[in-house]
Parts: C-alpha cells; sequence; structure tokens
C-alpha cells in the first residue's frame, strides 16, 4: 500500500496538519508528502502516508516472519484464517511486506479532514490492538 508515487497534495496537507496537532511529522517546507510515523496509546505504533489518488494509509508492523518452511506456512495459514474472519469487521487488512520478512496491517482510508484522518486512526488502532494480541497466539 505505500508507495513512491506523489502524494495527493490535498491529502498531504491534512496529514502534515493532523500531525503537527500531536508535535509529528516534518515541518520543514516541500516535505508535506513524507510519510508520519505516530506512537498511539503508548504503545501502538503507526505510519501514516497520504496516497497518490487521494486519502491516507495507515500500516502497523505485526510480527517478522520465520524463514520459508513449515513453521512460516503454518503462520501465513493461521494469519489468514484470522484474517478472514476479522474482514467483515474491520477495515484494515494483513499484508506480507514486498521483502516477505514482516507481516503488516494496512488500511486505506479517506481523508477530506483532519476529523477523518483521527477517525481512521481511532479505528485502525482499536483493529491493532486485536492484532496485537492476536498474533502472539497463531
Amino acid at each position: 500500500m505505500m508507495t513512491s508515487a506523489p502524494a495527493d497534495p490535498a491529502s498531504a496537507r491534512l496529514l502534515q496538519a493532523y500531525a503537527a496537532q500531536f508535535g509529528a511529522g516534518d515541518a520543514a517546507p516541500g516535505s508535506g508528502s513524507a510519510p508520519v510515523t505516530l506512537t498511539v496509546d503508548g504503545q501502538y505504533r503507526i505510519r501514516l502516508q497520504a496516497l497518490p489518488q487521494g486519502g491516507i494509509a495507515v500500516r502497523s508492523r505485526l510480527r517478522s516472519l520465520p524463514e520459508p518452511g513449515p513453521a512460516r506456512d503454518d503462520l501465513l495459514l493461521g494469519v489468514a484464517r484470522l484474517a478472514c474472519g476479522t474482514m467483515k469487521e474491520h477495515a484494515a487488512a494483513c499484508a506480507v511486506d514486498e521483502r516477505d520478512r514482516a507481516i503488516w496491517l494496512q488500511q486505506a482510508a479517506p481523508a477530506n479532514s483532519t476529523q477523518d484522518i483521527d477517525d481512521a486512526v481511532g479505528s485502525f488502532v482499536n483493529c491493532l490492538a486485536f492484532w496485537s494480541k492476536a498474533i502472539a497466539n497463531v
């Protein structure tokens, strides 16, 4: 979900305004499309990025993957089963990173205001709280 394509300028401005409320983000001119990293509730580290087509992406690393083999296959199968069971309730989805090294939770959301971003972050963190515990038992 993360991309190197240029971010939508309006979404990037909203994201930087949202980040500034928490003392996060890059205040340097011209850096408005930089991803923002926040720690929520003192324990959930999330990364937000404005998307090229508008809106934002929110993601957080759940865990590293074992080396290829049966343990990795079992873990991925367990995560896939659990993810299928949560799809109806949560907008966030599990994904394996492009280097096949970790499992991430990620979500795309509209961003027409800083309140939209705050709502997306709240929803994402609630889902992340579930996954942070569940991933240990998969």
